[in-house]
């Protein structure tokens, strides 16, 4: 065997290249030829994404305000943050109500509205603290014939006593009125004793108010007492049609 390559023999053509372009073999499913993409069209599909990712991060900060809280919405109602209301300060509605005292009066007049004294002494015959009575107005004039009652009143020295008596002197007609500030325990004790001794009470004015009368040969006369708050306002009254007269002192020296 010699060891040079074989020679062809015969004549060889080449073959001329076919006029149609060849076309892929698709036969059973074989894969089409890969295409090259264009670097320019790739670059701007990578663009068109980072963009798209910085226009959703931008509407993203836009809804979502510092701290992560929602921005309100200009057209929406806006969040309203829950404050702890201030105590309000207390007025003088909400403490505790206390009755003042009644205006201690210095002088009978005082006892009064303007005009009362005038209308219960026309004619003339009436005279409020006249000056025959003056000597022993203290001592003497004492309204209660209560024997209980006329011992408090009387030991009660620093007291306003007040007549309505006959401007002539003497005789068995007038109002007599003590007015006097007492303690919780006298006040309880007075009550007490009016009920004892069959004098009527009830509740009048936000006090207690006790009464009782008695006609006899002599004529008619009796008594009437109002306590509030350690006031006693100790009346009695004999052969007179004067009507009203404690319950206006009691208006006067405790006004609605």
């Amino acid at each position: 065997m010699s060891d040079q390559p074989e020679q062809p023999t015969g004549s060889f053509q080449p073959l001329e290249p076919d006029s149609a372009a060849a076309q892929p073999d698709v036969r059973y499913g074989a894969p089409a030829p890969k295409r090259k993409r264009n670097p320019l069209v790739i670059w701007l599909s990578v663009l068109a994404a980072v963009l798209v990712i910085a226009l959703v991060v931008v509407i993203g900060l836009l809804v979502v305000g510092q701290g992560g809280t929602p921005a309100a919405d200009a057209t929406g109602t806006p969040t309203v943050t829950a404050t702890a209301d201030p105590t309000p300060a207390p007025t003088a509605t909400d403490a505790a109500v206390t009755p003042a005292a009644p205006v201690r009066p210095t002088d009978c007049t005082q006892l009064f509205p303007a005009g009362y004294i005038d209308s219960v002494t026309e004619g003339g015959i009436l005279e409020l603290n006249p000056a025959w009575a003056q000597p022993d107005l203290a001592t003497e004039f004492i309204g209660s014939n209560d024997n209980a009652l006329v011992a408090v009143i009387s030991a009660n020295t620093d007291r306003l006593n007040c007549i309505l008596a006959k401007s002539s002197g003497g005789g068995d007609l007038g109002i007599t009125t003590n007015v006097l500030v007492v303690d919780d325990a006298t006040q309880t004790a007075a009550i007490a004793r009016m009920n004892e001794a069959g004098f009527t009470c009830s509740e009048e004015t936000g006090g207690t108010m006790c009464f009782t009368e008695t006609t006899e040969d002599a004529g008619t006369y009796g008594e009437r007492h109002f306590l509030r708050d350690g006031t006693w306002i100790a009346t009695r009254w004999s052969n007179t049609s004067i009507t009203g007269w404690t319950q206006t002192i009691v208006s006067t020296l405790f006004p609605a």
